[in-house]
């Protein structure tokens, strides 16, 4: 059909939804359908995880044990919780969902969640295996590696560090953390040159969050100006 001109001056002068506006009318849309079917696991599933991507872990809780009501001992259900609980650092609650969940398909997400919680403890052994076992499953993952990776940072294992996150990274080029991670890791080895340029993209991803991990890693300029120094000379960092 044809338009007028003014018509498109109309429509250009809307401005076109943003990502936030999109996920609260997916959100709208989810609400409804469940409102329609009060077991449709499917959207209860997929509008958990949007309010987790909205920080909203109280809610998302709330609806998957409800879910888990209506389906019990359900994998996917007790595994998506259990996601919530680690992220809500319930991580008691989480290992216990976790150990009811024995669906061969969830057997990496399973590892790289458990993981997860023994690296927010701190036990970084057992978090070791975990994130290996999943890295084994499917080395493919972005997510897999960064765990896999940080962890390997955290027990300052740069030589197996530096590849995991490298491969993290190239899996997720978009991604602010494992260009980060990947850039204090090549920093830990000794890659001054290599470390500043890797960190210089994670500004360009995102140069508030950087900002951000700079004032949580505020010895990293002074390490980047000692290793420098050091090389420059010849001699090992101190």
């Amino acid at each position: 059909m044809l338009r007028k001109e003014r018509d498109f001056v109309a429509e250009d002068s809307v401005p076109a939804p943003t990502a936030k506006d999109r996920i609260a009318a997916r959100v709208h849309t989810l609400v409804a359908q469940i409102d329609r079917d009060p077991r449709d696991k499917k959207a209860m599933i997929e509008l958990a995880h949007l309010l987790v991507t909205q920080n909203d872990l109280d809610q998302a809780s709330t609806l998957l044990t409800k879910a888990l009501g209506l389906f019990p001992d359900d994998d996917l259900l007790q595994y998506n919780l259990a996601v919530v609980a680690t992220a809500q650092g319930q991580y008691s609650i989480a290992q216990k969902l976790l150990a009811q969940v024995t669906d061969p398909v969830l057997a990496a997400d399973k590892a790289y969640t458990t993981g997860q919680i023994y690296y927010k403890q701190q036990q970084y052994p057992r978090a070791l295996a975990f994130a290996l076992t999943a890295v084994d499953h499917n080395g493919a993952d972005a997510q897999y590696q960064l765990l896999y990776g940080d962890i390997l940072s955290a027990l300052e294992n740069w030589t197996l560090a530096v590849p995991a996150l490298q491969q993290a990274a190239s899996l997720a080029p978009k991604g602010f953390k494992p260009h980060f991670d990947l850039g204090v890791a090549l920093l830990g080895q000794g890659q001054v040159d290599e470390a500043q340029a890797v960190l210089a993209q994670a500004e360009k991803i995102d140069p508030a969050r950087f900002q951000h991990q700079l004032t949580l890693f505020s010895d990293i300029g002074r390490l980047m100006q000692r290793q420098k120094g050091a090389a420059d000379h010849g001699s090992d960092p101190q």
